[in-house]
């Protein structure tokens, strides 16, 4: 299994800088500090077992939590807010056991590796000497990295949901899936929302109650389950699976994985946010790490920040 070679140092200070920026919220995320938990079940398409060994694809339908979220580390943000909006899930599996997804409403990502990320995140920091961040120092970074400059160009054009159920939400990472039969494809998780996308303007998102994308999901699950189909994008060879930053294109092979549908928001949400974490690196046999740097370091941040939580911090 590849391993991370990014430096402890490092990582720990991305997660302070994360919650240097985002302000004192003690015991919350840095990143997509408000959120929602709900409940569901993942049922398998007949086809998954053809592409990877995994027992919630090949076997019969589990249990999922899933947790919605916006990435701002504000937990008391407004949820017309222009922002990534996130989507993760942990299927249940025997023996205690579970994996994980997390996909956000913007492919790609705005780093390649966790030192980049680091560089991206103290352009943003404050000058101790004026209080305030210098306001060339995201330009001068974008300019330098123009796969970052891609993903905020795409963040900008992308509008606000209506609804957390009416989004697509794109997994950054690569995996390799491998089925019983050994054969085995690099892939990128999608989730697509069985009753399409639909946004808002910043205007009229800015007009709805701050919790309006709450108070939606509350109101929707009233009439029935909300369903996504889950897919994954094929690579073909040649395409970058180590890479973050880099889309593969439009015309690689989609196949389905499966339908998540959801039932309800969990009554102890405010609760399952704390002690909940979603790690993309936490997966089980029939899918494996690719070596993305940026992937290979996230347990280790979502440890530190998890620690700080539970303290208070």
């Amino acid at each position: 299994m590849p391993a991370s070679t990014t430096s402890d140092p490092v990582i720990r200070e991305i997660v302070d800088t994360m919650r240097a920026l985002a302000g004192p919220h003690p015991g919350f995320r840095p990143v997509h500090a408000k959120g929602l938990v709900c409940s569901g079940t993942f049922h398998p398409s007949a086809g998954a077992a053809a592409i990877t060994r995994a027992p919630h694809f090949a076997g019969p339908p589990v249990s999922a939590t899933v947790r919605f979220a916006n990435s701002n580390g504000n937990p008391e943000v407004h949820d017309g807010v222009p922002n990534v909006r996130s989507m993760a899930v942990k299927f249940q599996l025997p023996a205690g056991k579970s994996a994980d997804i997390l996909a956000n409403s913007v492919e790609g990502f705005v780093a390649r590796t966790p030192e980049e990320l680091l560089e991206f995140l103290r352009a943003q920091r404050p000058d101790p000497a004026t209080g305030r961040p210098d306001p060339e120092g995201v330009p001068r970074f974008l300019g330098g990295h123009p796969a970052a400059r891609a993903f905020v160009e795409r963040l900008m054009k992308r509008p606000i949901p209506a609804s957390y159920a009416q989004v697509v939400y794109h997994a950054e990472h690569a995996f390799r899936f491998t089925a019983a039969s050994g054969a085995s494809r690099f892939g990128r998780y999608r989730f697509v929302p069985q009753a399409g996308e639909t946004f808002l303007s910043p205007e009229e998102a800015g007009k709805r109650s701050p919790v309006f994308l709450r108070d939606e999901l509350e109101g929707r699950l009233q009439n029935g389950p909300i369903a996504f189909r889950l897919l994954l994008q094929l690579a073909n060879e040649g395409d970058p699976t180590d890479d973050v930053t880099a889309l593969w294109p439009g015309d690689r092979e989609l196949v389905e994985l499966g339908r998540l549908e959801i039932s309800a928001i969990s009554p102890t949400s405010a609760a399952d946010e704390r002690r909940l974490i979603f790690d993309p690196t936490n997966r089980t046999d029939g899918i494996d790490l690719s070596a993305d740097p940026i992937l290979l370091a996230r347990s280790a941040a979502y440890a530190i920040s998890y620690e700080q939580r539970t303290k208070g911090a």
